[in-house]
């Protein structure tokens, strides 16, 4: 369950990178450089209220670090690259969290509590001659 969460998570935030740079590239097409939007600018045009909600909530109830030392300087990065590296970093944590299924108990050491696979080539097993 952990690891289906932190995949759709990760290719979550890959698809939002790809939005991103795709409206960055949408707003650079009539300039002659490229334009990378920071990650506030993005969320003010997609959804200003919620941003400033969470000002003022950080702000006034809570610790005011919290929003200049740690929100303040990711919304003022490109959203590009504050996706991409989420998704990154959902998708490395996918790749630590072990499996649950039965094939993580089969190994070339020995056997876990579990039962040995039957060999392919074992008569007993075909169940085509049954």
């Amino acid at each position: 369950m952990r690891r289906w969460l932190l995949r759709f998570l990760g290719f979550s935030s890959l698809a939002a990178m790809l939005l991103s740079g795709l409206i960055d590239l949408i707003a650079s097409s009539d300039r002659a450089e490229t334009v990378f939007r920071p990650l506030g600018t993005l969320w003010l045009q997609v959804h200003g209220h919620s941003l400033q909600d969470m000002h003022t909530t950080l702000t006034s109830d809570g610790p005011s670090w919290l929003w200049s030392g740690l929100l303040l300087p990711i919304l003022s990065q490109p959203g590009i690259v504050v996706f991409g590296c989420l998704g990154l970093c959902f998708l490395a944590l996918a790749l630590l969290v072990p499996r649950r299924d039965g094939r993580a108990g089969y190994d070339d050491h020995g056997l876990q509590g579990r039962r040995e696979r039957p060999d392919d080539d074992d008569p007993r097993y075909d169940r085509r001659r049954h």
